[in-house]
């Protein structure tokens, strides 16, 4: 551990595992994407609910796709294997030291984290898009809960986190700039949602995260 900086030495005291076994549960089913399908497949409403074409609905989502491609192409097919971090549960003088939730170790790299970048270019992509308070909470909420499992897991050091938030951040920026420069619908412009999004919409966003999270503790 005296190798690694002190910023990556602090977020593994502070982060890693627990002697939780509430909390070792909620990690493991809360990094995983299949639990979040419900609240993807909610988002995807969400787009195609409220553009009124085909065209602009293909826009909106060819725009997610940019977004995604960005953020987990540049991390996964590019940066990985030019780093080639190995991530702190595969360093086995960390694993003595730290608590590996039931043996959970992946197995490819770990600079950057390609879950932070991913949900953050999600979140940050929906946050521009909507611009209603009750989403940009759902949506921040839900990047800090999967960057939280990836440090909890120890299949990341803080570095690596950070690095693919900030990447994550440009990569929904420029998803969204996509967007906008393709997107020609005209919005009708409400009080309760400047961007034309239904609130009911929104609101549904809220209640199936929510959901989710109660049911991932239950299960």
């Amino acid at each position: 551990m005296s190798e690694i900086n002190f910023f990556d030495r602090m977020g593994i005291l502070l982060f890693w595992g627990s002697d939780s076994t509430l909390l070792d549960h909620l990690a493991l089913r809360l990094t995983a994407p299949l639990a979040w399908v419900p609240f993807f497949l909610t988002l995807l409403y969400i787009v195609l609910h409220n553009h009124s074409n085909k065209r602009e609905r293909l826009v909106c989502l060819a725009a997610v796709c940019v977004t995604l491609a960005l953020s987990a192409g540049v991390c996964n097919l590019i940066v990985k294997p030019l780093v080639c971090r190995v991530r702190p549960c595969n360093v086995p003088e960390l694993r003595e030291m730290f608590h590996v939730v039931k043996g959970y170790a992946e197995n490819n790299y770990s600079f950057f984290s390609s879950h932070s970048a991913n949900y953050t270019a999600l979140a940050t992509f929906f946050i521009l898009l909507v611009r209603h308070k009750v989403m940009t909470a759902v949506m921040v909420c839900l990047a800090l809960i999967n960057m939280w499992t990836r440090l909890y897991l120890g299949q990341h050091y803080l570095s690596d986190i950070c690095v693919g938030m900030l990447w994550g951040i440009v990569s929904g920026y420029i998803g969204w700039r996509v967007y906008k420069k393709y997107s020609h619908q005209e919005r009708e412009i409400t009080e309760f949602a400047p961007t034309g999004f239904l609130l009911p919409d929104i609101n549904l966003a809220a209640v199936v995260f929510v959901s989710t999270l109660f049911l991932v503790m239950l299960l």
